[in-house]
């Protein structure tokens, strides 16, 4: 059956279309993998440029149309239909999917999504008809609810594709696959032989011009609510009934029904990165004197707080959350920390680690231990080592092109479903309620430490974090900005 593919990109002149969708797009064509057929419209609220479309591979963008939308005027919307229309006519095909991407900022996404539901572009006549969106998905509950309800007035759940990049890179899909295809480590997913599980999402950079849409965030909302809470439950989840994304995405809708209220007093650290210097004598302004933040804001850039799942499997196993901006490095990764074996060689062994880096560095480490040389009653810990860099570059595909890819072929695994992203408010917003009522303290960090000293005080016993640096194997590195 012959198909017209169209991409439409709302907010085609902005930095996420040219900066992660375009060359997205030119990888699937290169590879290809992109459906034949497809033609990119993009839609903006200036005047067409000459240069819109100059980082799509000219093979797409000669078959690329620019057309004026202003996002709150429905008759630029009829002109898109019929545009759309007019494009099924001429390429005699029998079938015309859409792919209604929406790359703008928040503000815009009801006056978008009302007018593509008026306009009956989301109508699957002739073909199917997908809709797109970047998080924030709402600002808290009530918006999130608010924003689920108007898309579910024209779109049916599985046409719906909430994209969170993180679930797109190959170490976060591949959890799952190594959690469930090696006995060695789905034999011990449990409480009884783990000890704890620690996730760090880490910057060095601070939000350069982000400070407007940041200070109205933070780190919680910004970091938490969506893409370690996706992290931890993919980690947590249980075994899902089969290998299908709705069945997956149960699962972890059932984990974050299961975690405990926190405890906001004793479980919860924030801080804020203050004026230092760095290792070298470098200087860093504090996140006060940012471009579009308070002067005396009390919004966090770092953000750690200790989960409790409430299930069978995790009962009593204490999860630890972290997300900073000035760290001493870009990193992030799942840290699954085993309980100690004492046995009749040693009673005072390092525990295993299986580390999940998702980046840089992607790749997996497993600490485990062995008999030191010459000596008959002492281990040493050692490294065992995988990194995908050391495959062939077929396989190293950015999360853009994995998400787009399954976009086209109609695949939500990797995409937030409307229960998740509402129970996720549900656990992140009496959090905010208290910070509102300036009952959890701010610390001020330096910037190139790893956050305010208080937050090793969340595991209460000889426990700490891992401190990563940007190479998966860091043993006895210095990391510091």
């Amino acid at each position: 059956m012959n198909s017209l593919n169209i991409f439409i990109i709302f907010g085609v002149t902005g930095d996420l279309a040219n900066r992660k969708i375009f060359p997205a797009i030119n990888a699937l064509l290169k590879r290809n993998e992109l459906p034949k057929n497809t033609f990119v419209i993009g839609c903006g609220r200036g005047d067409k440029k000459a240069n819109t479309f100059k980082n799509l591979d000219e093979k797409i963008s000669k078959n690329s149309e620019y057309i004026k939308v202003d996002t709150s005027n429905l008759d630029d919307f009829k002109i898109l239909k019929k545009k759309l229309n007019s494009l099924k006519s001429k390429s005699k095909a029998d079938k015309i999917n859409l792919i209604s991407y929406l790359s703008t900022p928040p503000q815009s996404y009801d006056d978008i999504i009302i007018n593509i539901i008026k306009s009956e572009i989301n109508k699957e006549v002739f073909g199917y008809s997908r809709i797109v969106i970047e998080k924030p998905f709402g600002q808290n509950l009530n918006s999130a609810k608010k924003l689920n309800k108007l898309l579910k007035t024209g779109f049916n759940e599985n046409q719906i594709f909430r994209i969170d990049h993180y679930l797109g890179k190959e170490t976060v899909q591949n959890i799952l696959v190594s959690r469930y295809s090696n006995l060695v480590f789905n034999a011990l997913w449990n409480r009884e032989h783990i000890s704890y599980v620690e996730i760090t999402a880490a910057e060095s950079i601070g939000i350069k011009k982000r400070g407007e849409y940041y200070d109205k965030s933070g780190a919680l909302k910004d970091m938490i609510q969506n893409h370690l809470l996706e992290l931890l439950s993919l980690i947590a989840m249980n075994d899902p009934k089969e290998n299908s994304p709705d069945s997956i995405r149960d699962e972890k809708v059932n984990v974050l029904k299961s975690i405990k209220k926190v405890d906001y007093k004793n479980n919860i650290v924030r801080g804020q990165y203050i004026k230092s210097k760095g290792r070298k004598g470098e200087q860093y302004n504090s996140y006060r004197s940012s471009e579009g933040v308070s002067n005396n804001s009390k919004t966090e850039t770092y953000f750690a707080c200790k989960l409790f799942i409430e299930n069978e499997r995790w009962k009593d196993i204490p999860f630890f959350i972290r997300t900073g901006k000035r760290m001493p490095t870009k990193v992030t990764e799942i840290v699954i920390n085993f309980k100690k074996n004492k046995t009749i060689f040693s009673d005072n062994d390092q525990s295993n680690m299986l580390i999940f880096r998702l980046q840089p560095d992607e790749g997996l480490l497993v600490k485990f231990n062995l008999k030191k040389p010459g000596k008959k009653n002492q281990l040493i810990n050692k490294n065992l080592e995988f990194h995908y860099k050391n495959l062939s570059n077929e396989f190293n595909t950015n999360s853009y092109e994995t998400l787009l890819l399954d976009i086209f072929n109609g695949d939500t695994m990797l995409f937030s479903r409307s229960d998740f992203v509402e129970m996720a408010w549900k656990i992140v917003d009496p959090i905010s309620d208290e910070i509102e009522k300036d009952n959890i303290k701010l610390y001020g960090y330096k910037s190139g430490t790893w956050g305010p000293k208080i937050a090793d005080n969340l595991f209460r016993n000889e426990n700490t974090w891992r401190y990563p640096c940007k190479n998966l194997v860091n043993d006895g590195e210095i990391c510091e900005l």
